[in-house]
């Protein structure tokens, strides 16, 4: 079992690991926007339910993700990869952890008032700074910027989309 230090210079150096990382704290991010929603503005919800509500939609989700990669890997197999299973499931999971825990973090500082908004704001705000931070490596400022503003945009609006189906 690799060590967290290995893990994460695997993730700086590795743009596949990097990839699946990014793949999965995106994903919990739009999942999160859509969950925060279900919670009506005009009836701010009581305190701790948007904690609740945080931990039990990525729990599930890392449940859900672990669970289908788990199986994924045991029908098709991984004799070939590159990539050992594991650390890329703990790659994938810490996106999420990472997602969660700011998200979590805003709420516990935000005054419960506000503690809504603070939880969707943060979250769209990691989607649009990861996609600007790993888009800077390879891009001018103000084209990061324009991707992370793209992405932050089609994050809300596919949060948006699927709030709707289910609501």
């Amino acid at each position: 079992m690799p060590t967290v230090k290995a893990l994460v210079a695997e993730v700086r150096t590795n743009r596949g690991m990097r990839r699946e990382a990014y793949s999965m704290s995106l994903y919990v991010s739009i999942i999160l926007l859509s969950a925060l929603s279900a919670f009506d503005d005009s009836h701010p919800p009581s305190r701790g339910d948007v904690l609740l509500l945080e931990l039990g939609t990525t729990i599930g989700l890392v449940l859900a993700h672990g669970f289908a990669s788990w199986v994924s890997t045991r029908i098709i197999g991984d004799a070939n990869e590159e990539i050992d299973p594991g650390d890329l499931l703990l790659v994938q999971l810490g996106g999420a952890v990472i997602v969660a825990g700011l998200a979590i973090l805003a709420v516990i500082i935000a005054p419960t008032s506000v503690e809504l908004q603070a939880a969707r704001l943060t979250v769209a705000f990691v989607i649009a700074a990861q996609v600007f931070l790993e888009s800077r490596s390879t891009n001018s400022a103000a084209r990061a910027a324009a991707y992370g503003l793209l992405a932050l945009v089609a994050g809300v609006i596919i949060a948006s989309i699927k709030a709707f189906l289910v609501h």
